[in-house]
């Protein structure tokens, strides 16, 4: 049986997957114990998932978790972005005279699009090129917004897989209900809603990213 070091009980206990992510100890201390007495956020984080042995110096159970029960077939997450800021980096691709060139992409056939990313945390960015556009504080360019929860430094494989992306939303492409992204956000932000989310399914070749507004 594999044994798991009791996390350090000084350090308060952690309430949400993301706290726990940085308590790989306390990680595999909840992971081993029996489903009715883990805290239920964790439960509900599990869901159908089983339990793989973990290694007793894993630096990231959780994750151990999720590649065991996902490493192929279907995968789902939800993520959360402030409305107001992803509006506004819409409004800057939308109004850009240059844009960030896809994959094997022609200037061409550049258009505005939000980049969803996933690399040290997850995000949307413009595509836009303007040139006033300066790097911030960061050395970053401004228009970036993070996901509730999944800031610069977290780690997502938890629930978007271990390889890092860049998938392209496109924002004046109209959908069947004749309405484009850019249209849906502004829309959503003048009847009041504060909150873009962003639902995805994906596997190992493919990545089908839907949303909402709330």
């Amino acid at each position: 049986m594999t044994k798991h070091t009791h996390a350090d009980t000084t350090a308060p206990a952690p309430d949400s997957v993301e706290a726990l992510m940085s308590r790989p100890d306390e990680a595999g201390r909840l992971l081993a114990l029996p489903a009715e007495q883990r805290p239920a956020w964790l439960n509900q984080f599990l869901g159908e998932r089983t339990i793989p042995p973990i290694a007793e110096d894993s630096p990231h159970p959780l994750n151990d978790v999720v590649m065991a029960n996902t490493a192929h077939g279907e995968k789902n997450c939800t993520l959360v972005f402030p409305l107001d800021p992803v509006l506004a980096a819409a409004e800057h691709a939308v109004s850009a005279p240059k844009h960030r060139l896809g994959y094997e992409e022609t200037e061409a056939e550049a258009a505005p699009r939000l980049l969803w990313s996933k690399d040290g945390g997850t995000y949307l960015m413009s595509n836009g090129i303007h040139p006033t556009d300066t790097p911030d504080t960061s050395g970053t360019h401004n228009h970036v917004v993070y996901a509730d929860g999944w800031g610069p430094g977290t780690d997502p494989r938890s629930i978007l897989g271990g390889d890092d992306f860049s998938e392209p939303l496109a924002l004046t492409t109209r959908h069947p209900d004749g309405l484009a992204l850019l249209g849906l956000l502004r829309a959503a932000h003048a009847d009041g809603a504060t909150h873009f989310c962003l639902k995805a399914t994906f596997d190992d070749l493919y990545m089908n990213p839907t949303y909402i507004t709330d």
